[in-house]
Parts: C-alpha cells; structure tokens; sequence
C-alpha cells in the first residue's frame, strides 16, 4: 500500500440547501459535493470524514473535514480557487492542511 498523507479541509457552508454535512440517499449534503470537487479536480475518487455532524439547513462558519491521500508522486498539491470554483458559492474551502 502507498504512503498516505493526511490533509485537513477547514470549509465553511450556508446549509439552507443542503440536507447536513453527511452523505444521504436521495439528499444532496455539503460532504457529497464537497467530495464530487476533489474527485474532479484530483481526477481520482476522493472520500471525506468530517469532524462533525450539522441537521438540513444548519450553517458552519468552521468546518473541518479529513481526506487521506496516496503520495505516490510528492506531497498533494491543491488549487484553493479551482476548488472553490467546482463549488457551488454557498460552500467555500478556506485552507487545506498537511498534518
């Protein structure tokens, strides 16, 4: 298996269109976007864990999430704007932190 290395997502998101932050059947939450984003721009599927739960419509000003990446080619390089851009503009990451 390849190294791994750990990145926190700190976000912040205006829930009224979403159900959550968590992944739902038939619900459109912030981390199932949030996810689509990364697997776009990384063009590989990426997979989420947030620090929290938030209910359908609940606004976070600091939100935290987790994704563990291969680093089979050097550290993960990250485009914030081209994130944010693949983003709807009521979900906006704020910093992306190799821990």
């Amino acid at each position: 298996m390849a190294n791994q290395q750990r990145y926190f997502i700190e976000l912040a998101y205006k829930g009224t269109d979403y159900h959550g932050w968590q992944i739902q059947p038939n619900a459109v939450t912030v981390q199932e976007l949030l996810n689509k984003a990364l697997s776009t721009l990384l063009r590989q599927p990426v997979e989420t864990t947030g620090c929290g739960r938030t209910d359908t419509g609940v606004h976070a000003t600091q939100f935290f999430a987790h994704v563990d990446q291969p680093m089979n080619d050097g550290p993960w390089s990250m485009d914030l704007r081209g994130l944010n851009a693949l983003l709807p503009h009521s979900i906006a990451v704020k910093r992306i932190i190799p821990v």
